[in-house]
């Protein structure tokens, strides 16, 4: 069950997202990215997918219980495997189907092609993004 004030933080959260993406292009402030090379990238699992992760808190990058993620791991040398959401229980309801329970983020060695990495991941039916994890500026 989800405490009074995680419900409150999520429902910010959403709401917040839902606010910024509602309002038109050119009323947002304009941001660039940071042109430092990063060995990180950011993956949301699909609802279904996770249910079949063996370690969903700290899952070991090479036996996470989905096999074809595994495989893109293995693939592109992922060191580690964080959540980050790690207060997000992937067993609240809410988190789940809001997709905060299952958003990884995706560390691999120093000078990986990290834009054909994300279009292998987003090619994978348990992901439902690929994104970098970079900073953003908002001017």
């Amino acid at each position: 069950m989800i405490s009074k004030g995680r419900t409150r933080i999520l429902y910010l959260l959403v709401s917040s997202l839902i606010f910024v993406t509602a309002l038109p292009f050119s009323t947002l402030p304009s941001c660039s990215i940071s042109r430092t090379t990063g060995t990180e990238i950011l993956i949301a699992l699909r609802p279904e997918a996770i249910p079949h992760l063996i370690a969903p808190k700290e899952p070991d990058p090479l036996h996470t219980g989905i096999s074809s993620l595994d495989s893109l791991n293995r693939k592109w040398n992922v060191h580690r495997m964080i959540r980050v959401f790690p207060d997000v229980s992937p067993e609240d309801e809410t988190a789940v189907r809001h997709g905060l329970a299952g958003i990884y983020k995706l560390v691999v060695p120093q000078g990986t092609d990290l834009v054909t990495m994300i279009r292998d991941y987003k090619s994978d039916r348990h992901i439902d993004y690929a994104e970098l994890n970079q900073p953003y500026e908002i001017k």
